[in-house]
């Protein structure tokens, strides 16, 4: 009864207006809750968050910091206060977002639906994230947050999420180490990574091929190349370059310096046809390693395809052209195709062929 004719008084003195008085109006009611915290349910519960989440509506921005900190890793906590707090500016959701065991998982997916980037990441840096949150996450969060997201392995990714962030990967390989050292990564998955990430996340994956059964591997690359043609097999201009490049090929016109003009003039898709062939690769791969951020996957199909070092160079230069030192450029690209041995390009391109053939059968 002594609660309950607190918080009718300080119900009445909530009515207070000057900004200092809210403040402490509010660390006297949180005192109160703290000293003798009410069953989840009763009545006592729903009164202490009308009184806490009206106080807080209307105090300053520290005060509601110093509030949301007090209540985060509160097991039991007034849901209605949390929630606002959740939702606040990222200052004062921050640790709501982060640690609050009072947030079930209907709440997580409204705060994921309806806030913005900031609260978004704070949400992937929770000890576990359900996995229809980070569904919501990698549809609706910029690349900085899902990176986030796939670095934190208490998130439950489910195999569609990884099939989105694996294409995000593709242009951004600040992916490329996170999800290589997630140890659910599908396996199809991983193989669709060889020719976009850089040599030592490569070996990374062979590394893990090596320890799955050979019928499961060839099952996933047989997987992985189907998704990524079917990525390719509507698209008029990858038709179109394949038509070009075989003409080019019937009149014994395809070679490197046809490869280096189509880049040249910015003709890419065509370029990648030109590219699959004179490796024995299928077009997706080579369309992937030319536009790859890294420049190890052209240079792992250029070696394996058994490309001279000079065109190698060439196409790496002119890919990159405008982006720095061309001539120091060129020398670190040469310097990267002698170090890499044909026996580690070719143990590496096997897995792309056996993708190739498999599909031709």
């Amino acid at each position: 009864m002594a609660v309950q004719s607190n918080l009718h008084k300080l119900v009445d003195l909530a009515k207070e207006k000057s900004s200092e008085r809210r403040r402490e109006l509010l660390r006297e009611v949180t005192d109160l809750f703290f000293d003798d915290v009410p069953r989840q349910g009763s009545s006592e519960l729903a009164q202490y968050d009308g009184v806490l989440s009206r106080l807080a509506e209307d105090t300053a921005e520290d005060a509601r910091v110093e509030l949301a900190a007090r209540f985060a890793d509160a097991p039991q906590a007034p849901h209605g206060l949390v929630m606002q707090l959740a939702r606040d500016v990222i200052e004062v959701a921050a640790p709501i977002l982060k640690r609050s065991r009072a947030l079930t998982e209907a709440d997580l997916l409204t705060i994921a639906e309806n806030t913005s980037q900031s609260h978004l990441k704070v949400l992937t840096t929770r000890p576990t994230v359900p996995e229809a949150v980070a569904d919501t996450i990698v549809r609706r969060g910029d690349d900085d947050t899902v990176v986030s997201l796939v670095r934190n392995t208490g998130a439950q990714i489910s195999r569609a999420a990884f099939e989105n962030i694996t294409e995000r990967a593709e242009t951004n390989p600040d992916f490329h180490a996170p999800l290589v050292e997630r140890k659910e990564m599908p396996t199809d998955l991983l193989n669709d990574m060889l020719t976009v990430v850089e040599s030592r996340l490569r070996d990374q994956i062979l590394q893990k091929f090596d320890g799955v059964d050979p019928d499961e591997l060839q099952q996933a690359i047989d997987a992985s190349h189907a998704r990524l043609e079917s990525r390719l097999s509507n698209d008029k201009d990858a038709d179109e370059a394949k038509r070009f490049v075989n003409a080019m090929k019937l009149r014994r016109q395809l070679d490197g310096a046809l490869l280096v003009r189509l880049l040249r003039e910015g003709q890419m898709m065509r370029c990648a046809a030109g590219l699959s062939i004179m490796t024995d690769t299928d077009l997706g791969t080579a369309k992937r390693a030319l536009e790859s951020p890294s420049i190890d996957p052209l240079c792992l199909l250029c070696k394996a395809g058994g490309l001279d070092r000079t065109l190698f160079v060439t196409l790496s230069v002119m890919r990159n052209a405008g982006k720095g030192d061309a001539l120091r450029d060129a020398r670190e690209y040469g310097r990267i195709f002698d170090e890499l041995s044909e026996r580690e390009a070719q143990r590496a391109m096997r897995f792309m062929t056996m993708r190739k053939n498999a599909s031709a059968a």
